[in-house]
């Protein structure tokens, strides 16, 4: 019962990002998006996880009618939670497979996308993934077929269960420092040319804190299962169920808060394009008789990461 209370708090607290995550894609804020402004791989990636947590959470519950409301199997209600070739059982575990490797696939997909879509930068990232995806695969294979009173760290399934959790959090650890370090190293090179932090620097903060937060929100929580799961500990059960709604909730924070960090500027902004570099003219310099030029001030004040890059990222 505990794993049906855990996961049915974490899907409410997910349906809430879930609804702002539509918004955010599908308006402006002012007006709804034109067709041809839509990100669809964003909105079908949105909605996949979307219908993956709320069919585990249909499975939990079927679970647990199961085994205290009709318990009329042989064995009773013990043999519906540890008969792990149960059809519910096994639908819950794809659900939760699937959930984690849509996940990783898109937060790949936003470093290729940072990286100016080089594909050597995320070849090691698609290389642990693929590995990930075929431990996935083998899971849930052994799981519907193994046919035997279990748990789910049967002698068949732990090695593989163990190599599917390391790699996920070796995944996010390594994908996210790629993703955030570009950004840092440019926040650095605007800082060094201006007497204070500018709006621009500011804002590739933002996105640096946004996408390390989200990061943190899952890395941590996947770890807690692989050392679960290594411990072969029934908490296991617990922490996984808040898998499914963690990993959607991270995955909607970025979009929700790079909408609001984006429509924010856009009622901030003046008409016009801005100029890669403004030179002023200092005013409040007095210059002595020796000096034969004129002082002039040089700042930076364009963002490397323009808008359309940031879209198509996040958003």
């Amino acid at each position: 019962m505990a794993e049906v209370f855990v996961e049915s708090i974490t899907y409410g607290l997910y349906v809430a990002t879930f609804g702002y995550t539509v918004n955010a894609l599908l308006s402006t804020g002012a007006r709804w998006k034109r067709h041809n402004e839509l990100n669809y791989p964003m909105i079908v990636v949105t909605l996949i996880m979307f219908l993956n947590a709320t069919i585990a959470l249909g499975t939990v519950f079927c679970i647990a009618w199961r085994g205290f409301i009709t318990p009329s199997e042989a064995g009773g209600g013990l043999a519906s939670f540890s008969d792990i070739s149960e059809w519910c059982s096994v639908t819950e575990a794809c659900m939760l497979l699937l959930q984690t490797t849509v996940g990783d696939a898109m937060l790949i997909y936003r470093c290729w996308v940072v990286y100016n879509r080089s594909l050597p930068v995320v070849a090691f990232s698609i290389l642990i993934w693929c590995g990930g995806t075929v431990c996935a695969v083998v899971l849930v294979i052994y799981q519907a077929t193994l046919r035997s009173q279990a748990l789910v760290t049967a002698g068949k399934m732990y090695p593989f269960g163990i190599s599917f959790w390391v790699l996920t959090v070796t995944l996010n650890i390594i994908t996210t420092v790629l993703m955030v370090l570009p950004i840092w190293k440019v926040i650095r090179q605007n800082e060094q040319f201006a007497y204070h932090r500018s709006p621009q620097s500011n804002g590739l903060r933002n996105v640096m804190h946004i996408i390390i937060e989200s990061g943190l929100l899952y890395t941590v929580l996947a770890f807690m299962t692989f050392v679960a799961y290594t411990t072969n500990s029934n908490s296991l059960y617990i922490i996984s169920s808040a898998v499914f709604a963690v990993a959607g909730i991270a995955f909607n924070l970025i979009i929700i808060r790079t909408a609001k960090d984006s429509r924010k500027k856009e009622t901030l902004s003046t008409a016009g394009t801005s100029l890669p570099l403004h030179i002023m003219r200092p005013r409040d310099i007095t210059l002595s008789r020796d000096d034969k030029t004129q002082g002039i001030q040089v700042v930076v004040s364009q963002d490397v990461m323009d808008d359309s890059l940031r879209g198509s990222i996040f958003k």
